[in-house]
């Protein structure tokens, strides 16, 4: 467990802050980054199983997430420190689980995921909340001004919001691992498995937001 924890914290060190700049500079390089996200999670679907069902609409998800991660970045600063915000909610989200899970344990959850318990639950919602203070700081650092309050009431509801649909997008995934028998989709990030295992939630969380957007609540 100790190793898989190092492991974890270590693909996270590196991939992390590549993923940020990336996304900072956009254009050629979010582009490389984001079609190589859907090769190799391509290759995770189909690799695991031959349903075609479930094969097209994990397509479908995969390609209208990524098209969503696109259009969210935008060419702003409120666009850039919005996918900063949606990013670091749902990363929260996943920590907080996780954290919470492994310090409280409990009462599990659902049957889909053994290792989901509603302490994990409770303390995704929290952890993932603390991604606002955090945001108004960066704009003030980075800004010198406040762009968006990520205070106000609104981003408070949509980040929790963002918690709920990020553990059910995991619920999703695990669900699928569970019918066909896996526990990792890959084992091309150490401590974290496969990129699907690690975006599982963040896909359902950029159509979400994407659709937001599109109804102009962000």
């Amino acid at each position: 467990m100790k190793n898989e924890l190092k492991n974890r914290i270590l693909t996270s060190l590196i991939l992390f802050p590549l993923i940020i700049y990336c996304i900072f500079i956009s254009g050629f390089y979010l582009t490389t980054v984001l079609v190589c996200i859907y090769v190799i999670s391509f290759y995770e679907i189909y690799k695991n199983t031959k349903n075609f069902l479930f094969n097209l609409f994990s397509n479908i998800v995969l390609i209208f997430s990524l098209f969503s991660f696109y259009h969210l970045r935008g060419e702003t600063n409120y666009s850039l420190f919005t996918i900063y915000w949606i990013l670091i909610s749902t990363f929260l989200s996943d920590i907080g689980g996780y954290t919470f899970g492994r310090i409280f344990k409990g009462k599990k959850l659902t049957k889909i995921s053994p290792n989901k318990t509603y302490s994990g639950f409770y303390g995704s919602l929290i952890l993932s909340c603390a991604s606002l203070p955090a945001m108004n700081l960066a704009q003030d650092i980075f800004l010198e001004r406040l762009l968006i309050n990520f205070l106000d009431i609104k981003y408070f509801v949509i980040t929790i919001l963002i918690s709920l649909v990020c553990q059910l997008g995991d619920l999703y995934v695990s669900f699928w691992k569970r019918k066909i028998k896996i526990k990792n989709i890959s084992n091309i990030l150490p401590g974290h498995g496969g990129v699907l295992d690690r975006i599982d939630g963040l896909l359902f969380v950029l159509i979400f937001c994407f659709v937001l957007k599109t109804i102009n609540l962000l």
